[in-house]
């Protein structure tokens, strides 16, 4: 189960927050900084673009891909090791079984395991698949999870790229009406500050809201996916039956220096070396 993500929220609320304490230390006051027609040029045009440039299916996947913005993976690469390494027993028994008594003698254990990659890799051992297409399956499923994450990042740095272009179409469209009315003086301050906030909306929206959350996603996808290569490495050490000192090893060489000093923290010792027939 994926954990909340409590970084993106008060990033997000953080960046608002100090805007509008900006805006309220001045003479005009947030009412100044509100207008309906540039709020409808900036976030519709902005979004009618996007579905110029996407398909509806992606636009759809958009809206799904976005409910993992406020959650970070359930596991991190730490906990990715531990888990391989502390249930070595239990998988090895698991495989014995299965190989003896058939996959339908560990149906409900299979059932029992939480995350859908280890399960197609486990189930694809104990059905004595060969390696490389272990590999190629597994593969694709890694694929297709970084093509998803990284297509809901393009189209939402796309939306911002889009955005501060409509921000500034609709100062244009306000400097048009403005010096249509020359004549009227007393109306060429105001219609300049109403011409301006469609292009602080637009920034506002591409600088705070929308580049950062395609980040937010191509980051979360990177790290999804070396979660999964950890396990592809793991799944293969079981194919192999490698001993549980050869699995820490290769998984350890995923970690960065940060990561193997709290692997290490934790309390690792080498384990019993335990193969896997």
């Amino acid at each position: 189960m994926k954990r909340s993500d409590i970084l993106t929220p008060i990033g997000m609320l953080l960046g608002i927050g100090l805007i509008v304490f900006a805006i309220s230390q001045g003479n005009v006051g947030l009412s100044g900084f509100y207008d309906l027609i540039s709020v409808i040029i900036t976030i519709g045009g902005s979004f009618a673009a996007l579905l110029i440039t996407f398909s509806f299916d992606e636009v759809k996947m958009m809206g799904s891909i976005s409910k993992v913005l406020f959650k970070t993976p359930a596991l991190d690469k730490v906990e990715v090791i531990h888990i391989f390494k502390e249930d070595w027993e239990e998988i090895h028994n698991f495989i014995t079984k299965a190989r003896k008594d058939g996959l339908l003698a560990i149906e409900s254990d299979i059932e029992e395991i939480n995350d859908s990659f280890m399960k197609t890799g486990l189930e694809l051992v104990v059905d004595g698949i060969e390696t490389d297409l272990i590999i190629e399956i597994l593969n694709n499923n890694i694929s297709e999870i970084e093509g998803r994450y990284m297509k809901g990042a393009k189209m939402y740095k796309t939306w911002g790229s889009y955005a501060p272009a409509f921000g500034m179409i609709g100062t244009l469209v306000g400097l048009i009406q403005m010096l249509a009315e020359l004549d009227n003086p007393d109306n060429i301050a105001s219609g300049m500050a109403a011409a301006l906030i469609t292009t602080f909306y637009g920034a506002l929206l591409a600088n705070l809201i929308l580049n950062p959350l395609g980040f937010n996603l191509e980051n979360k996808g990177q790290r999804e996916v070396e979660n999964r290569e950890m396990m592809l490495v793991g799944i293969l050490s079981i194919k192999n039956g490698d001993s549980t000192r050869i699995l820490e090893e290769k998984l350890t060489s995923f970690l960065n220096e940060k990561e193997k000093a709290k692997y290490n923290k934790d309390g690792n010792v080498d384990g019993i070396e335990k193969n896997v027939a």
